[in-house]
């Protein structure tokens, strides 16, 4: 039992002694931690007003001034570890970082998608909150723009949530960037019925409307023949300040376009009879 003690008494006096040997370099290496440290929250505070200004998304700010403070804190601890001649325990925690980051990488790589997606979305701003947009099929209003998916409020009223990655890899129309807009209306008529008498009376009611986007009137366009029937196509420029503009200008041309259809059939003299 007395030689049990005085191995563990030698123990841990060689330790001691290891210990004030290398004092120095420890308290150098605590004090450069300290500093380190230090500078990582500074910074994250600045780097947080920094990005707050570019991308104005507290989500993304918050995200990239963690990763500046824990890039900082990781390089002070290296640093640290250097000082104190402990090489070895770097390297391995360099490698148990590695393999961790190859593991979650391969784990969540469709989360990581989406998040790289949205840090692009963010700030290459494609779209902006508010804005009417059409991507993935779906049409509306962009709700909001988050890291890893966007949200949409429909114009039937739903929310729907997009993985960015789906947004950011495929066609996406921004109606709000366009102020002008046309509306176009396809017609197809009989081959047998008076077809340059239908667009003309077409084009009078149409010149109801007030000129539109750019100065220009209604446009009507004979655009194809198959033999028994004719297309014809109505085209007017609106202006696109809002997303209630183009339904509404559509629907006045159906009206406008009947009612031509209807003064045509009504002075139509009948067939003589038999």
């Amino acid at each position: 039992m007395e030689k049990w003690f005085d191995q563990v008494k030698n123990k841990l006096w060689g330790w001691l002694e290891h210990f004030l040997s290398d004092l120095p370099e420890i308290i150098f290496a605590a004090l450069i931690f300290a500093a380190f440290l230090l500078l990582a929250k500074f910074l994250r505070q600045f780097s947080y007003r920094i990005i707050f200004r570019l991308s104005q998304k507290k989500s993304i700010s918050t995200l990239f001034s963690t990763i500046f403070f824990v890039t900082l804190v990781s390089i002070g601890l290296f640093v640290g570890l250097e000082i104190l001649h402990l090489e070895k325990t770097i390297s391995s925690l360099l490698a148990g970082a590695g393999i961790i980051g190859l593991a979650l990488g391969f784990a969540f790589q469709d989360l990581t998608a989406n998040f790289i997606s949205g840090v692009f979305i963010i700030f290459k701003k494609p779209f902006e909150t508010g804005e009417v947009v059409k991507t993935n099929d779906f049409t509306g209003v962009v709700e909001e723009i988050q890291l890893r998916s966007t949200i949409l409020r429909t114009f039937q009223g739903l929310h729907i949530t997009l993985p960015n990655k789906d947004i950011f890899q495929k066609p996406l129309i921004n109606y709000s960037q366009s102020k002008e807009r046309r509306v176009d209306l396809v017609l197809t008529l009989a081959a047998k019925e008076n077809i340059s008498h239908l667009k003309e009376k077409i084009t009078v009611s149409l010149a109801q409307l007030s000129q539109s986007a750019g100065g220009k009137t209604a446009e009507v366009f004979f655009t194809d023949h198959s033999g028994d029937s004719v297309k014809l196509e109505v085209r007017y420029w609106i202006n696109n300040s809002a997303p209630e503009n183009f339904l509404l200008m559509r629907d006045k041309m159906i009206g406008l376009v009947h009612d031509a259809f209807d003064t045509t059939a009504q002075k139509t003299p009948d067939e003589p009879q038999a």
